[in-house]
């Protein structure tokens, strides 16, 4: 390999604006293309914002909003942002936002928000987002995936996709819902996976989470639940793991 990223020129700029995608960044002195250059080189933004378009777009009658925007001082931010006029209605809303951001300890993706409307659920589109957005991470340099698992579903979903779960009290919570909730039998065998990794990592940021979603009374609780989560896509474990579920392949 040669080692050359890709650099956004204009005319790729162009291009994003000819799928509908504006630039809204207030204020801002330096040109996108300039920003992505010093500090996203390798971003293929017009293939990356194309795939976005292309499933999204069938899922809404209603009016689109598409935006790209950036801050151009420390720590450096690219947000891509792609809407339905009723984004917030739970059934029928569309929305997608993601947020690159490069400051002093590295690059980090962050996952804000992702809603399709319920009659477009369960058909694979997650994971499709997930794998283009996976494919660009790497040719940016992202070290870390971030989210919030805090939607409908989504702190079972975001588990299903090997994300770790970094903060101990909001793991301990839900720990103390399945006490509440589940026999026994079955809440032994989820505080057993509680116990096992802190009892070696007291204070670890890093808990499988994934390991109570493979626990069919699981489910419903951690559907419920709300944790932050991270994937650290420089440990060759996860991301290998994060790799296999975009793929389909576990």
């Amino acid at each position: 390999m040669s080692g050359i990223k890709h650099i956004v020129d204009e005319a790729e700029w162009l291009s994003c604006k000819a799928l509908g995608f504006v630039d809204y960044s207030p204020n801002i002195q330096m040109r996108l293309i300039d920003l992505l250059k010093a500090h996203f080189p390798g971003l293929e933004l017009f293939k990356f914002l194309k795939e976005i378009d292309e499933m999204l777009k069938q899922m809404s009658p209603k009016k689109l909003t598409k935006v790209v925007s950036y801050n151009e001082t420390a720590p450096f931010e690219l947000v891509i942002q792609y809407y339905s006029e009723d984004h917030d209605d739970p059934d029928t809303g569309l929305s997608l936002s993601r947020t690159l951001i490069k400051n002093d300890s590295g690059k980090t993706a962050i996952h804000d928000f992702f809603r399709i409307p319920q009659a477009f659920r369960k058909g694979g589109h997650g994971k499709a987002i997930l794998r283009y957005g996976l494919q660009q991470y790497m040719n940016v340099g992202v070290d870390n995936i971030k989210v919030h698992a805090a939607l409908a579903d989504g702190g079972f979903v975001w588990a299903r996709a090997h994300f770790t779960a970094v903060d101990k009290k909001e793991v301990a919570l839900i720990l103390a819902s399945a006490k509440l909730t589940l026999p026994a039998n079955v809440f032994s065998k989820v505080k057993a996976i509680y116990d096992n990794y802190y009892s070696v990592e007291p204070q670890g940021r890093a808990f499988p989470i994934n390991k109570w979603s493979q626990i069919r009374e699981m489910e419903t609780i951690l559907r419920k639940s709300d944790w932050h989560g991270e994937i650290d896509l420089n440990n060759p474990e996860f991301l290998t793991r994060f790799k296999n579920y975009v793929t389909g392949q576990k």
